[in-house]
């Protein structure tokens, strides 16, 4: 099992111990780099093993008809990932192939999707059998413009609390089974996200126990798919049971939409370090290839919440 911190094009490697050489001192494999809708800079190369492809967090509104509106060329690509379906694939196949170039073991994909009118109200109306399914077509169409309808490494589906995939439910797995037509693809169980989806995330432990709880559900072919974990802790039920709900103003552009929920976004998903064993009893139930941290924060937290987290795993001698 290899330890990787989750990383990105846009931060620069002077955050990382030895400007990314030090990374073995502190138990880490390398990194999951996020990565843009360009070619990745020859300098993070050598220590990316596996990268997280760019998200936008309505595609499937496009997807489905709507109109892009007012969005430029480069917010477009980040919100909905185009401005119709061929737009959509042809950007979303370019950041596949520009990511290839660097032979990562895996590329990691949000399967899931939120309606922007509905993102800071309490419960979202969209279904997650529709979101799937159009998920499904959409990665489909991408993969069958590669060689052999396949993609060039494996993706990784990743769960939300958004509607889409939230892995909470093994219908999901079979689902998404079902209407993939290529074979190189798995899951990206996010534990936090996870979390996310639980009225009663109060504290670490009942998360732990609730989360062992739905792995215990899971058949086995189902965790034979999940290659990786994101490992974080979110217990945000307070604030998702007592914030107040606004409503969009129909007046509101995409882009004022989006900045104006991030802070709201950043309450729920917390990206906290497990502060006991217990992360290690989860990644231990599913045995994934690849645990990684997915910390947030400055340069200081990012390290000590890693090294705190990473203390919970065996260290190869």
């Amino acid at each position: 099992m290899k330890h990787l911190l989750s990383y990105s094009v846009y931060q620069p490697l002077e955050n990382l111990p030895g400007n990314g050489a030090g990374l073995k001192d502190i138990g880490c494999d390398g990194v999951e780099l996020f990565t843009s809708f360009e070619r990745v800079q020859q300098m993070y190369r050598s220590i990316s093993l596996s990268v997280h492809l760019p998200f936008a967090i309505s595609w499937y509104s496009v997807w489905t008809g709507a109109d892009a509106g007012e969005l430029d060329e480069e917010n477009v690509k980040h919100i909905v990932y185009g401005r119709n379906r061929d737009e959509i694939v042809d950007n979303l196949r370019s950041a596949i192939e520009y990511a290839s170039e660097i032979e990562p073991a895996y590329g990691v994909l949000h399967a899931g999707s939120t309606n922007l009118d509905e993102v800071m109200l309490r419960e979202q109306t969209g279904n997650s059998r529709k979101i799937l399914k159009e998920f499904c077509e959409m990665v489909n169409m991408t993969v069958s413009g590669f060689r052999g309808g396949e993609p060039p490494f494996r993706l990784a589906f990743e769960n939300l609390w958004w509607p889409g995939l939230r892995l909470v439910e093994p219908w999901e797995y079979r689902f998404i089974d079902d209407h993939m037509e290529f074979d190189n693809w798995g899951f990206c169980l996010d534990t936090g996200h996870m979390m996310n989806t639980l009225p009663d995330a109060y504290d670490e432990r009942a998360c732990v126990e609730r989360l062992m709880e739905i792995f215990g559900g899971y058949p086995d072919d189902m965790k034979e798919r999940i290659g990786t974990v994101h490992l974080h802790m979110s217990t945000s039920a307070e604030y998702r049971n007592t914030f107040k709900p606004v409503e969009r103003p129909p007046e509101e552009t995409m882009q004022e939409t989006v900045a104006k929920s991030y802070p709201h976004v950043m309450r729920i998903d917390q990206h906290r370090p497990f502060s006991s064993g217990g992360c290690k009893l989860l990644v231990d139930e599913l045995s994934p290839d690849f645990v990684t941290h997915e910390m947030l924060g400055s340069r200081e937290n990012v390290m000590k919440d890693f090294i705190q987290q990473r203390s919970f795993f065996p260290r190869d001698i």
